[in-house]
């Protein structure tokens, strides 16, 4: 079984996700798409793509012209079937390529919230019917023809959703406490904008993370092995 993973930016990684394939002993390698272009054969030997998280719209492919090798490599894997996980840019990656509009959201889903599950699946049979989760984005999309919607928030009504053999989470499964206060250091403003204090996230309970980590690996046992 192996991982490949589409990085956008260095600091949005794998998180916890890396920590179960390692506990797994799963092969995982990463595409950086802004620095590379991927390598015919480690395409063919992948499994299964995670698409990660990124600052850029997919509108914005023009000017961030390394999301189109990401459009293609997940209209590979969807047409192979294999599985992907697109995770907040990713899921919206994947609502584009299966034909649906992306674009900005009205406000900023900044910091924790609720996450509510409208419809049941086995993957997530283990997930409350409701939870705390993390999320940095201001976009948003059309839930695709044929997909089936699993999760919503107060603000944003798809946050998730599952087509065939592939996954889209608009929020952030992936996060550990560090990695979320290492995305606030240099944003600063976009923080400020969006009226963020970062200080109330000092004030999440370390239960949130434990939950949030117990949920992502009850996924991802399911996801890759079911």
């Amino acid at each position: 079984m192996r991982i490949l993973a589409i990085r956008h930016v260095k600091h949005e990684h794998l998180g916890i996700i890396e920590d179960f394939l390692r506990e797994r002993k799963l092969a995982f390698r990463y595409i950086d798409v802004a620095e590379q272009k991927p390598d015919e054969n480690l395409l063919e030997q992948s499994d299964i793509l995670v698409i990660l998280g990124g600052y850029m719209g997919v509108y914005e492919s023009d000017k961030f012209r390394f999301l189109k090798t990401s459009f293609d490599i997940a209209e590979r894997f969807l047409k192979e079937n294999k599985k992907i996980l697109g995770i907040c840019l990713g899921s919206q990656i994947l609502a584009h390529v299966l034909g649906e509009k992306v674009f900005p959201g009205g406000k900023k889903e900044i910091g924790f919230y609720e996450v509510f599950k409208v419809e049941n699946d086995e993957l997530f049979s283990d997930f409350p019917d409701s939870f705390i989760a993390f999320h940095w984005h201001g976009d948003t999309f059309y839930l695709p023809k044929g997909a089936k919607r699993v999760f919503s928030s107060k603000l944003y009504e798809n946050q998730g959703f599952i087509y065939g053999n592939a996954v889209g989470l608009q929020f952030h499964i992936e996060v550990n406490k560090d990695m979320v206060f290492d995305w606030a250091r240099g944003s600063e403003d976009e923080l400020k904008e969006a009226g963020v204090d970062i200080k109330e996230w000092q004030k999440v309970s370390s239960k949130v993370f434990s939950d949030m980590k117990n949920l992502c690996f009850n996924f991802l046992e399911k996801f890759i092995f079911p």
